[in-house]
Parts: structure tokens; sequence; C-alpha cells
């Protein structure tokens, strides 16, 4: 099985459209054709941004929360340590860097790929989500 930390911009845009990659990722992992691992700072990532643009998005507060429910419910909870001290161009994608190294994902899912540099992140595929998606279409 597939394993995946996706960013919070993948779940920000498939909210905003049922059109794109990143809908359809969320859409392949509540029917469990991949596992997401999550972390507490993670979650919390998630509460703060969707809640934060729920109004542009014309979606209450009840809807953001049992959207993010739905989504932690799947997921496999992961206690990140520590002692973590990566240095990313964006420090807001340190805890997301942390819980895709140390959990040993298969894949770091988002639309901001300069932000996740190979060179300080070498052990962890970052990937978009339309690249993701494909390898989701290609597994058995």
């Amino acid at each position: 099985m597939i394993r995946a930390v996706l960013d919070t911009n993948v779940l920000l845009s498939a909210l905003r459209s049922r059109n794109g990659a990143s809908f359809e990722i969320v859409a392949r992992y509540r029917k469990g054709e991949f596992t997401l691992y999550l972390s507490q700072t993670v979650f919390c990532e998630y509460q703060e941004v969707l809640k934060r643009e729920m109004l542009p998005l014309g979606l209450s507060s009840a809807v953001i929360d049992r959207f993010i429910s739905a989504i932690a419910s799947q997921a496999v909870q992961f206690r990140t340590s520590a002692f973590w001290k990566p240095a990313l161009p964006d420090a807001d994608d340190a805890a997301l860097a942390q819980l895709a190294t140390e959990s040993k994902i298969d894949y770091l899912v988002t639309h901001n790929l300069r932000h996740f540099p190979s060179d300080r992140l070498p052990a962890v595929r970052v990937v978009d989500p339309k690249t993701f998606l494909d390898i989701l279409r290609q597994s058995p």
C-alpha cells in the first residue's frame, strides 16, 4: 500500500474544485487506495488553514470539521520526535517534512515543490498532485 503525507494545500485545492487532481486524490484516499500519515502538528495545521479559508470557500465550520474528521479517521497517527530542526525555505512546512521523514512514507504530495528541496530532504519523494494521481492510477 502506498503511504503518503498530504500538504494542506492539496486538501485546500480539493475543497476549491471537484475537477482537479487534488479532489481525486482525496476521493481515492477515502476509498482506501493509499494510506495517509498524520501527526498532531499536521492535523492542527489542517484545522487552522482550512478554517481560515472556509468563508472564501463558502463552507461552514461544521463542514470543515466533518471533512477534517473524515480525513483523520482513516489516517495512521504518527508521533513525531521533539528533536527536528529542518532548514526549509518556508518554516511553516517543517511539520510536513518532519512527518514525511520520520514516518518513512513513500510520497509527500504538495503544490509547492520548491518548498521541499531534495538536497534538504533526500529520503523523501516530493511530488505534485498530478504526478501522485498518475502513481495511484498505475498502482495495482
